[in-house]
């Protein structure tokens, strides 16, 4: 990520734009994403938590040997473009140059998936629907109108035949002649945390962000903040936990990972990995951590 111009924007607003760009591109890509800055703006611009889960790659044309001591919000880098006045045989005019550790090659070299949606010709708004005792998927789908597919890629399930009593399944519902769409009519309240994106706070109460945007009148989903308030919808069947929604804990104050992994009977190396968290003694309430 190269982000250097922030048009007026605060500290805090630029490091919530920086961390849904990247959560986003390594979410499609299944790739690391790392951050090229310079040293004005890796010092006093981004944050902590950017610098403890993603490696930076810094553009100073000077003594770069010597930057091991000056204060960042990064330990080191990894790579580090040393001039924009370099020469390389076979190419006319001035050219960058830089020097990387090993750190900068990808650990997995595999094709980047389709990134495409699937859905885009469909409607994407809907409503979100508790399993109840007996409930099947095939019985779901008739009783809403799609099909067991849509079902199981619209809620990434593994087994189609393994749905369980209060699981949350978002549906996607048809619309009528007059555009409109199935609603449930109770909401909740939430109130956005430090780290929030709407993309995280959408997955983890079973709807979509258009979905969250639409009910709070939200003009740029990039920017939420903390302590912002955002009604949230849920569907007559539903009661939605603020706590725990679609397999995602919200961290809560006094929280560690090794509390939360006990709690659901994991390995705090499991919620690492399924994660991607880079530093496991570093997680702040609000915080979403995925837990199966």
């Amino acid at each position: 990520m190269d982000y250097e111009i922030f048009g007026g924007v605060s500290v805090e607003e630029s490091n919530q734009i920086a961390q849904v760009f990247l959560e986003s591109v390594k979410r499609l890509t299944n790739k690391e994403v790392i951050v090229y800055s310079d040293l004005s703006n890796a010092r006093d611009r981004f944050s902590r938590y950017i610098a403890d889960n993603y490696e930076l790659w810094l553009a100073y044309y000077g003594d770069y040997n010597n930057l091991r001591d000056v204060e960042t919000s990064w330990e080191r880098w990894i790579g580090v473009q040393y001039t924009d006045r370099g020469y390389v045989p076979g190419i006319r005019g001035n050219v960058d140059r830089d020097l990387y550790t090993e750190n900068i090659f990808l650990s997995d070299t595999t094709v980047i998936p389709n990134t495409d949606n699937p859905n885009s010709s469909i409607n994407t708004e809907g409503i979100t629907y508790t399993v109840q005792r007996g409930d099947t998927l095939s019985a779901i789908a008739n009783r809403y109108g799609p099909t067991v597919q849509e079902l199981v890629d619209i809620n990434n399930l593994a087994n189609p035949n393994l749905i369980y009593p209060g699981q949350t399944l978002r549906i996607l519902t048809t619309s009528t002649s007059n555009g409109s769409e199935t609603r449930g009519t109770g909401s909740i309240t939430y109130t956005v945390q430090r780290g929030n994106t709407l993309s995280q706070i959408a997955r983890a109460y079973g709807v979509t962000v258009s979905h969250i945007v639409e009910m709070n009148k939200i003009q740029n989903p990039s920017l939420i903040y903390p302590g912002e308030k955002l009604r949230i919808t849920e569907s007559n069947n539903t009661t939605l936990n603020p706590v725990l929604q679609n397999n995602y804990y919200t961290v809560q104050r006094g929280d560690t990972l090794s509390g939360i992994a006990r709690r659901y009977g994991v390995t705090v190396q499991y919620l690492v990995k399924l994660n991607g968290i880079r530093n496991p003694n570093l997680i702040y309430p609000g915080q979403l951590i995925k837990v199966s």
